[in-house]
């Protein structure tokens, strides 16, 4: 009794491990989605949060520029005091405020505006490397992912080829050679999945590194990225990138800043202005006066007199060459991109090409291919070298289909980062 309960228990115990595996077998794995490696960087990566702490400082400026400047509060004690009819002096209290002449305090509010603006433009642009950064490291995985998985599927052909091979020579109908020979391949193509497995490795600690998490953190498969169909003008990749690419319009920013500093040194030909209050204590005495002792004030204004015309002048050749030299740095950027949208756009084009080429030619035409050299290595028509040789061309046209696409998607990246807007409308991933 107890023996057939025992059995019984075992039935039950590798009864349910097998429903498990086989639940854990169906069970999908995540994969890493580019767009929440993308939300992660731009959350955690400390380059883009110190960019925006510099940017989010310089707002704090704006209210600085565009105030007064602190009153000013004196003291004066007369150690020796001044006798007046009304008694002698003993105290003086003095309270004098600054004022700019008008429109300066405004012009400096909208110079800090603008420079607080070029923060900004410099965190998008913070944004936009770490993010090309990114997406170059995700497609880098993905070509190594399909690279390492199309390369142990090959390996599994290889191993059933040997096998067939192995059955041949023992029974006459081949040689040893060709047994050697497939092993060969087979070490061959393991010591390519283990460089794969290292250079997947490298890539996985950049990659965390961008994402502020330890070198060694995990990194599940990259999911499946799917070559988008691109319709793409070049007229509307100029006007985009001269819209939205940040590095132009921090250029710009910056003209405007140097264009409003030009306004405010012209301000200097004007003089400030100051007002003063002083309040005197008055001691007691020894007159019949009936104001005897009576504290006096007076209110007074001052300006300043800018005589020094040469500096002014100087001041004001300076901002005026500041702009000059803002908008020729504007056009020398504006041209480098127009220039790199416009390789970057046929690049992108060639690859969509090439990676077409793969899709709808060389993969359907190599497969063909590997499939008559094994019927024909069966029936004894094709030497088993030949037979390699097919598999090796198979193997090494679906990695340059995957590595094509790749290539394609690093390439969309660049572009789109040239171009400062998404392209594929978040189809692409």
């Amino acid at each position: 009794m107890r023996k057939i309960i025992f059995s019984f228990l075992i039935l039950i115990t590798v009864a349910f491990l097998g429903t498990l595996q086989s639940f854990s077998q169906d069970m999908p794995s995540e994969k890493a989605a580019l767009s929440e490696l993308i939300e992660e960087a731009l959350n955690q990566n400390p380059q883009i949060k110190a960019a925006r702490n510099e940017w989010e400082a310089s707002i704090k400026v704006i209210p600085q520029a565009k105030s007064l400047p602190d009153p000013m509060l004196s003291y004066a004690y007369f150690g020796q005091s001044i006798e007046t009819r009304l008694g002698p002096q003993r105290n003086k209290f003095s309270l004098s405020q600054k004022f700019p002449f008008f429109g300066k305090l405004s012009l400096k509010g909208k110079i800090a505006k603008s420079a607080a603006s070029l923060f900004e433009e410099q965190y998008n642009v913070v944004k936009a490397d770490i993010v090309l950064s990114v997406k170059k490291a995700y497609f880098s995985l993905f070509w190594f992912d399909n690279a390492l998985r199309i390369t142990n599927e090959e390996k599994e052909v290889l191993q059933r080829l040997a096998k067939i091979a192995q059955r041949k020579y023992e029974t006459g109908k081949g040689n040893q050679q060709d047994v050697l020979k497939a092993h060969l391949e087979i070490s061959r193509i393991t010591d390519k999945i283990l460089v794969l497995k290292q250079g997947r490795k490298g890539i996985i600690a950049g990659l965390n590194s961008l994402l502020n998490r330890s070198p060694d953190a995990f990194l599940d498969e990259i999911e499946e990225f799917k070559a988008p169909e691109l319709k793409l003008e070049l007229k509307d990749l100029y006007a985009w990138a001269r819209e939205f690419r940040p590095e132009l319009r921090k250029a710009r920013y910056l003209i405007e800043k140097n264009e409003k500093s030009l306004k405010l040194t012209k301000k200097n030909y004007f003089p400030d202005f100051k007002i003063m209050f002083d309040y005197i204590d008055i001691g007691a005495g020894s007159t019949t006066n009936p104001k005897d002792g009576r504290n006096s004030w007076m209110a007074s204004i001052g300006i300043n007199i800018p005589i020094w015309r040469g500096k002014l002048r100087a001041s004001e050749a300076e901002a005026a060459i500041k702009i000059k030299a803002s908008q020729e740095g504007y056009k020398n950027i504006e041209n480098k991109t127009l220039s790199r949208v416009n390789e970057l756009f046929f690049e992108v084009k060639t690859a969509s090409e090439e990676v077409n080429l793969y899709k709808y030619s060389l993969i359907p035409q190599a497969e063909q291919s590997l499939k008559a050299s094994e019927v024909g290595y069966l029936a004894g028509k094709v030497d088993f070298l030949n037979l390699l040789d097919s598999e090796r061309m198979l193997l090494q046209i679906k990695t340059g289909y995957f590595k094509a696409v790749a290539d394609l998607g690093k390439s969309l990246a660049q572009l789109e980062r040239v171009v400062g807007k998404d392209l594929t409308g978040g189809t692409g991933a």
